[in-house]
């Protein structure tokens, strides 16, 4: 009569079995307030089944959206990563030209230096 609830047979058997039971008498008489407890149990249970259904199917959706995002995203900073890396492979060259002429002109510089001190210190000294 409905969907198995919470994994348990024994339990649904019996509910199903008990409210088919209560739902053929409730025409011919009146039920106690037990057996209206159990149709409302069997109610709720039916209830959470569908609920449980509509939730699994929006989880899914949901699920899908968050994956297509993360596709977008990852190709998107893919992109990124590719662009950024050819900029800084362009500063790198730069700061390489950059680097050499220092080097050059600081060998001269530091060559002139030397040549002073040792020239002060022969002066100073020696004499």
């Amino acid at each position: 009569m409905g969907a198995i609830v919470f994994d348990n047979y024994v339990f649904d058997s019996w509910l199903n079995k008990k409210s088919d039971e209560i739902l053929s008498k409730v025409d011919k008489s009146t039920i106690s307030t037990e057996e209206m407890l159990t149709l409302i149990l069997k109610a709720q249970t039916n209830h959470f089944h569908h609920m449980d259904v509509e939730f699994r199917e929006e989880f899914k959706r949901i699920d899908q959206r968050f994956e297509a995002m993360n596709s977008k995203m990852d190709a998107r900073f893919e992109t990124m990563n590719l662009k950024m890396d050819t900029r800084f492979e362009s500063v790198d060259l730069k700061f390489q030209v950059v680097n050499t002429k220092i080097d050059d002109k600081f060998k001269w510089q530091i060559g002139i230096i030397i040549t002073l001190f040792a020239g002060l210190y022969l002066k100073i000294f020696l004499g």
